[in-house]
């Protein structure tokens, strides 16, 4: 059997307060079903629209390093740390985009939760200039989308995911997964509690956060 033939780069940006199976299996799942060549885990310095984390920059970058290294598709693009400072998509974009080239396709990959609350991001009409947006939609949830969100959908809206493949950027595409139902937030609530973490996130994340006695 052949490999079939993979392009484009997608990235997936977040706190990663830590990083855990959730947004791995997302990762993976993205990678086999869509076909792009490689995903990027992308650790924000300081998140625009939520409170700060708890354990510093280089030590949730340290736990994403090590949840990546079983799969070759997936690696951990450290820009926003390195450039610290809130961390907007906007500028990480067309930094990614600068590097990649004007014809490889660019996929940024949202939960559901911050693509409704893009029109609050700063300059968030030019991201589609840069990227395709792909919204990963929990199964059966049909969201009110405020209108100036359903017109930007109506007007970028992609056919098939396929189509991502075949321009840089310039399109949207709400796509179903079933998210494996573990948040960070769970596991720094177990922490607190004294509680085992196991079988949450991989094994070298679980033992760092441990040994670092993170999240009591």
């Amino acid at each position: 059997m052949g490999h079939k033939k993979t392009s484009g780069v997608a990235i997936m940006g977040g706190t990663f307060d830590p990083i855990h199976n959730g947004h791995l299996r997302t990762a993976v799942e993205i990678l086999d079903r869509y076909g792009f060549a490689q995903l990027r885990l992308i650790p924000c310095y300081q998140p625009v629209h939520k409170n700060q984390p708890s354990v510093s920059a280089q030590q949730r970058l340290d736990m994403v390093e090590m949840a990546v290294s079983s799969d070759e598709r997936l690696t951990v693009d450290r820009r926003e740390i390195i450039r610290t400072g809130p961390s907007y998509s906007l500028d990480t974009l067309r930094s990614i985009r600068e590097e990649i080239g004007e014809t490889e396709p660019l996929v940024m990959v949202l939960g559901m939760d911050s693509f409704l609350s893009l029109p609050t991001w700063h300059g968030w009409q030019e991201l589609i200039k840069y990227a395709h947006i792909f919204v990963v939609s929990r199964p059966g949830w049909e969201p009110d989308l405020i209108s100036e969100l359903s017109e930007f959908c109506e007007n970028y809206r992609a056919a098939s995911p396929h189509e991502l493949q075949c321009a840089p950027a310039g399109l949207v595409c709400l796509e179903t997964l079933t998210p494996l139902g573990i948040s960070s937030s769970l596991i720094r609530s177990l922490c607190r509690q004294q509680a085992s973490i196991a079988y949450l996130l991989p094994e070298p994340v679980q033992t760092y956060i441990q040994k670092h006695q993170l999240y009591q």
